[in-house]
């Protein structure tokens, strides 16, 4: 060693792009504990930053920082003589290699960067935990794709680059905690094309090339050299097969980094055959998934629940299976696709993976009928939650269905099942989607088929397609008729009744919720019947008849809170706001508006939503409140264009609408309302609920910073230290839940899917 320059670390060749939380974080943890791990899947970036952050904190280390390089190390081999050759020492030439480092350590403050230690866990572990014990100013940094597991360690995972998100119309929306991502690929390609920038042109398609490719900076690294040949969408073409494109990397790297397939590969080679063979059957699933979903897919030709449970336990200390922690209710594990795609590679094809594909559709449609069974009581923004997590397994199990020979029938029990996660779960367009196809590869008649008509024809006229609805509903009614589907003809009524609401049938209408609920056995049952409820309190407010639509509105409010129901309680909530506002009541017509918005955001009806925030616009010009009733409505004319008929298209509803916009003219300025009326455009759906209920001003631009509450602050601090869920509650005085819906808040907010990504963002804050 010398004086000058104790320690051995290599300079970068390429340069270090983003982590700037990230290294933020892991001196933090350096500075309180002696032995940091740094673990993550393959090719996610654990060796730079370990580099970057050594190099760092040079000079809190006088006794220098050491890289020592492990992954080339084989196991079993003589680890203690591997560090004392990397660490330079010399010593006594009959003395154990243990002992020198002992002896030679033991006065020196130093940091030992330990590189690629999966491999030698049973080595390392008991080596490092001697080294810290006999060198007391000594700390160690490691990277692994599992933890060393003895006492003292700290476990950091190394998340992926962040990156934005695109919205449904495929454009970049709004930057929460920086574009990683981005910054790395247009680095990397400008080194191969060297005008190339990312820019409004190419932008979209830079972020979908970095969330295909997982925000892995080896992939993306990888992809970046291909710009050489091709262009952004070219590339995304082929990474169908990522495996053949991904391959050209540095040379000097170690091997397992050289290419995607040799990274992964790595990974598989260090799992147990238990662990590979679930790997293999987890990539059936199209995304996260529950251990119970596990289980019910992976178990079964030689492999137990008892094998599925430790898979899957050591799937996640090794770093191939992300553990999700949005909720720690319902632990959650997801596949990067890169890890998915290989595990299918393993799979094989044929039989084996046919088998695999049917247990996960037959896990998703028990799900879906279960959700539809148990809809009309206490569990549905739960049930509504839990749909949306699996939305992509629930689009795989219905794709097969669809694709698959024989299994058609299946197909249309299950998109007639989600029938309230396609109304409720403002999923409407995509509900009318599957039942379509599903119709159109089941043609044979039978009940599953009547009911998924009627399911369509629902689905259709909520969204305001009548005349298709009309068309289905008349199919239905034929085919359950003919096959004697007495519990499908028993919800025709209700159907009926809301496709002549929307057609502004409104007597027919009227006659038809009138017949639907006068079946007691249905009322109690199903929750369509709730809705009928409402909508015929609807309809008397429409007629004039007020005190006999709070008198229903009253009825179906006992009926939901006997079963524990919301959704429909929210209509309720909605009609008693219109007609409280027609009553003139003003202050119990906002809040009931703002319990039923309240309502529906936590199911996320978004066309909901947008119909109580129009009502308290015109309440809002009531109370001579004309700004606001012009930002409300505004801001909900510009958010309901992609989704239908505005106010799905009722007359009375468009005839009120006319009345305010006409009374607001008269009572602002032009100048004024020009102004009210472009702040509200400029809101999204979740900006404008929080401002209807007067938690935010809606004023955000393209590049305003991200504001969470004062609270949300709060918790996204206690993540950052490492707290549970069940921890952050207590420490704040809340529920679990809230806890648990705070950091939902803060994730959805923030554009991130993790609390490490939490972590990163609270250490870049000033």
């Amino acid at each position: 060693m010398t004086t000058r320059r104790a320690g051995r670390l290599p300079d970068d060749l390429t340069s270090f792009v983003g982590r700037r939380g990230a290294i933020t974080q892991v001196k933090r943890l350096l500075s309180t504990s002696r032995l940091v791990t740094l673990t993550g899947v393959a090719g996610v970036g654990k060796s730079r930053l370990a580099t970057r952050v050594a190099r760092d904190l040079r000079r809190a280390f006088p006794d220098g920082i050491w890289l020592v390089e492990l992954a080339e190390v084989p196991p079993r081999g003589d680890l203690a003589q591997v560090l004392v050759s990397g660490l330079g020492l010399r010593g006594d030439q009959t003395a154990s290699a243990e002992d020198v480092l002992a002896e030679q350590l033991a006065d020196k403050r130093m940091l030992i960067l330990l590189d690629g230690c999966e491999h030698l866990l049973e080595e390392c572990g008991p080596l490092v935990g001697e080294l810290l014990a006999s060198a007391p100013e000594l700390r160690v940094l490691v990277t692994s794709r599992a933890p060393l597991a003895i006492a003292g360690e700290q476990v950091w995972s190394v998340p992926p680059l962040l990156m934005p998100r695109l919205d449904q119309e495929g454009r970049v929306v709004q930057r929460a905690v920086g574009h990683e991502a981005l910054e790395l690929f247009a680095d990397r390609a400008s080194a191969v094309l060297p005008n190339f920038t990312v820019g409004p042109d190419n932008e979209a398609d830079v972020v979908r090339l970095c969330q295909q490719l997982d925000g892995l900076p080896l992939a993306i690294e990888l992809a970046a050299v291909w710009m050489r040949s091709l262009s952004v969408p070219e590339i995304l073409s082929r990474l169908t097969d990522r495996y053949r494109l991904l391959t050209s990397g540095d040379r000097s790297a170690a091997p397992h980094h050289q290419s995607l397939r040799a990274a992964i590969e790595w990974s598989y080679d260090l799992c147990s055959p238990v662990e590979q063979s679930v790997w293999a059957r987890l990539s059936v699933f199209a995304d996260g998934f529950e251990l119970e979903a596990a289980e019910a897919v992976c178990v079964g030709d030689g492999v137990t629940v008892e094998d599925v449970f430790v898979g899957v336990a050591g799937l996640v200390e090794k770093s191939v299976l992300v553990k999700e922690d949005r909720q720690d209710s319902r632990t959650r594990y997801r596949l990067l696709r890169t890890i998915q795609e290989y595990g299918r590679e393993r799979l094989g094809g044929g039989t084996k993976e046919l088998v695999l594909r049917r247990r996960h559709r037959d896990h998703f449609l028990l799900l879906a009928e279960q959700v539809d069974a148990e809809w009309l009581g206490p569990d549905q923004v739960e049930w509504l939650a839990r749909l949306r997590q699996d939305r992509e397994n629930l689009r795989a199990a219905l794709k097969f269905c669809c694709t698959e020979p024989g299994e058609a029938d299946e197909a249309l029990r299950m998109a007639a099942a989600l029938r309230f996660f396609w109304i409720a779960g403002a999923s409407l367009r995509e509900g009318t989607a599957w039942l379509g196809e599903a119709l159109q590869v089941s043609p044979g008649p039978g009940p599953q088929r009547a009911r998924a008509l009627l399911v369509d024809a629902l689905v259709s006229g909520w969204q305001g397609d009548s005349d298709a609805a009309l068309d289905l509903l008349a199919e239905a009614q034929g085919m359950a008729s003919q096959v004697r589907a007495d519990a499908v003809l028993a919800l025709v009524p209700h159907t009926a009744g809301i496709i002549d609401l929307v057609r502004n049938h409104h007597d027919t209408a009227r006659a038809r919720f009138t017949e639907a609920l006068e079946q007691e056995e249905v009322l109690h049952h199903d929750g369509l019947a709730m809705v009928s409820m409402a909508a015929l309190a609807v309809l008397q407010v429409f007629e004039g008849e007020l005190q006999h639509a709070l008198e229903l509105c009253q009825r179906c409010r006992e009926i939901c809170e006997e079963h524990g129901e919301k959704w429909a309680r929210s209509w309720c909530e909605l009609v008693l706001g219109l007609a409280r506002w027609r009553l003139g009541d003003l202050d119990a017509a906002v809040s009931h508006l703002h319990e039923c918005l309240r309502i529906k955001h936590q199911f996320g009806d978004v066309l909901g939503a947008l119909l109580a925030i129009e009502i308290e616009s015109w309440v809002a010009a009531a109370q001579g409140r004309a700004a606001r009733s012009a930002q409300l409505s505004a801001a909900v004319s510009r958010s309901w264009q992609p989704m239908g008929s505005h106010l799905f298209g009722i007359r009375p509803y468009l005839a009120w609408h006319a009345e305010t916009e006409a009374r607001v003219r008269n009572m602002l300025p032009t100048g004024e309302l020009r102004a009210a009326r472009r702040r509200g455009s400029e809101c999204t759906v979740d900006e404008l609920i929080q401002f209807a209920l007067g938690e935010r001003n809606p004023a955000p631009t393209a590049d305003a910073p991200v504001r969470l509450t004062p609270r949300e602050r709060e918790v996204a601090r206690l993540v950052a230290q490492g707290l549970s869920n069940r921890q952050i509650a207590e420490q704040l005085v809340i529920s679990k839940r809230t806890s648990a819906s705070h950091i939902e808040h803060i994730m959805a907010k923030l554009g991130v899917t993790s609390r490490a990504q939490i972590a990163v963002w609270v250490a870049e804050q000033p």
